[in-house]
């Protein structure tokens, strides 16, 4: 960190030649600092460069501050290239710590490293997209209605990851649209509208099926059927429960477990393994599974 009044920057972002791209790459970059200010503080920073020149830094603890540990904070700022460092502008501070507004934080760059505080910081995601984490927090079934809101076809998805890769391809594609949703809308009233009646009246034996069309089309019911009539077991909880977070949050079940309230077909058929062989596995290979299936 250093004060603003010894900066001198030369701004890559301003003298970079048209079209060439940063030296720095943009995302997500976590590391990890133990006992940091006290032994068991062991701290967590994570920074995210943006584009636009945005970046945030935040500060994460595993002990609590009434033992000891840092207190947790997040600032916001302006990030620019220098050489072999970045130089973090902080915009908005946190009351609770971290950098001021007043001083600068040089992070040195080494390929997908940054420095902080002493803290290899190393990449691990793209930038955040408010986008995707908003697509990411609907459960299974909202995923499927809004990729057929957005004209996608999700033939073939049934876990959450290939849902939002879906989304991902589609908005790097510009294929999104926003007409569906409005199109759904005058489903309802569509009986009522003299329109509709005369289409009818114009097709009798042909109604039934044209009515029900539309529906199956933009609401791909039939191959949600398979899944709803199926019967669970007293105790179980589907799969679409217990990866909404809304959902599972109201049902009795142990959170970090989730998994074992699969029936056991639905179990064997995600995991390919019986609930008690998955039990016999290491503890990271069973975190990487469930998360996998949006169960962690």
């Amino acid at each position: 960190v250093r004060s603003k009044t010894h900066r001198t920057i030369s701004c890559a972002c301003s003298t970079m030649a048209e079209g060439e791209e940063p030296s720095v790459r943009l995302g997500r970059y976590v590391g990890r600092k133990s006992d940091h200010s006290c032994p068991g503080d062991h701290v967590t920073w994570e920074i995210v460069l943006a584009e636009g020149g945005q970046c945030t830094i935040e500060c994460r603890s595993e002990l609590s501050p009434s033992k000891g540990g840092t207190q947790a904070w997040h600032v916001e700022g302006t990030w620019e290239e220098d050489d072999d460092e970045v130089v973090v502008s902080i915009t908005k501070e946190d009351p609770l710590g971290g950098p001021r507004s007043d001083r600068d934080v040089t992070l040195q760059v080494d390929d997908d490293v940054l420095t902080f505080k002493g803290a290899k910081c190393q990449w691990t995601s793209p930038p955040p997209d408010p986008f995707l984490e908003a697509m990411a927090a609907l459960s299974l079934k909202e995923l499927k209605a809004k990729a057929l809101s957005f004209g996608l076809d999700p033939t073939g998805c049934i876990e959450r990851e290939e849902f939002l890769e879906l989304m991902r391809r589609g908005k790097a594609a510009g294929a999104l649209k926003e007409a569906s949703p409005v199109a759904s809308q005058p489903s309802p009233t569509s009986p009522t509208s003299p329109s509709n009646k005369v289409d009818q009246a114009s097709a009798p034996t042909e109604s039934p099926h044209a009515s029900a069309s539309p529906v199956a089309s933009q609401g791909d019911a039939p191959p949600d059927t398979p899944e709803g009539p199926q019967e669970i077991p007293a105790g179980c909880y589907s799969l679409e429960q217990l990866t909404d977070k809304r959902t599972w949050e109201k049902l009795d079940v142990v959170s970090t477990e989730r998994e074992t309230y699969l029936p056991d077909g639905v179990f064997q058929q995600l995991f390919g393994m019986p609930k008690a062989d998955f039990a016999k596995l290491p503890k990271w290979k069973k975190e990487n599974l469930k998360k996998k299936h949006g169960l962690f």
